[in-house]
């Protein structure tokens, strides 16, 4: 694999691209980011976006729902050059600011923001009650906390699948469960605190993946930008995590919180 600035690799960069669609390092896509913030009027609003990925997440929240001003932070300059490079494209640059940020608390002042928004990160994140701190500190009182995460059902020993799959991705994961999320957002000071498993979503998507990677136009892509060998590392890949969700190793969660008035 290609090095880059980060620990994403060019080919995590391009195959989750073929995989999810430009501009994600996500599942979902839209139809996700419509879900996360799904009841929150947006109009106008002033949102920072926790991790720009490939610029998806936040070229939907302008498009699709509105969103004054987006900022959106990453801590490698390939995800930050890619995703201006897709907001120019679509014609989304107005409204979102793509910033390059060090790792640690945030460069922005209290209450700056009226949403904090976040797909997929936290789980890369080591201390939840450190970022969680910094999540309440930088939004305006009233503002809300909403996000898809992954978190581990439980805080037992790691399978082998588990172990198999992290040291396959090449990318460091810093698990939490449900309920050390729901105590590290309670630290933090957030009230109104909602985590919502969405198993069924998670597995109906993994598998519906797996069918498009074992042969098709992504499998294809994949060989023809990689080799055959990567396409089934990004297959075997997929099926560890359907085996994880199944079992509820791994869980795929919304989660919700607000900072009280």
């Amino acid at each position: 694999m290609t090095n880059t600035s980060g620990e994403y690799t060019e080919e995590h960069l391009v195959g989750h691209a073929i995989v999810w669609g430009e501009g994600w390092m996500s599942l979902g896509g839209d139809e996700e980011v419509a879900s996360v913030v799904e009841g929150l009027d947006l109009s106008g609003r002033t949102i920072l976006d926790i991790g720009s990925g490939l610029g998806g997440p936040a070229i939907a929240l302008a498009a699709n729902h509105d969103a004054g001003k987006i900022v959106s932070i990453d801590i490698q300059v390939e995800q930050v050059e890619r995703s201006r490079q897709l907001a120019a494209k679509r014609g989304a640059s107005d409204r979102i600011i793509f910033q390059l940020v060090e790792p640690g608390p945030f460069p922005f002042a209290d209450a700056s923001f009226d949403v904090v928004f976040s797909i997929c990160v936290f789980v890369q994140i080591p201390n939840k009650p450190s970022l969680f701190a910094d999540i309440f500190r930088v939004l305006r009182p009233g503002g809300t906390l909403t996000a898809r995460d992954w978190l581990r059902g439980d805080d037992g020993p790691l399978s082998t699948e588990m172990s198999t799959f992290m040291e396959g991705a090449g990318l460091t994961y810093n698990w939490a469960t449900p309920d050390e999320t729901r105590d590290a957002l309670k630290q933090a000071g957030f009230t109104d605190i909602v985590i919502r498993d969405r198993r069924l979503w998670l597995l109906g998507h993994l598998r519906a993946d797996i069918e498009r990677l074992e042969a098709g136009s992504v499998r294809d892509r994949l060989i023809q930008a990689f080799d055959e060998e990567a396409a089934e590392g990004w297959l075997g890949a997929w099926r560890l995590m359907e085996v994880m969700a199944d079992r509820g190793e791994i869980c795929a969660v919304q989660l919700r919180a607000t900072k009280p008035t």
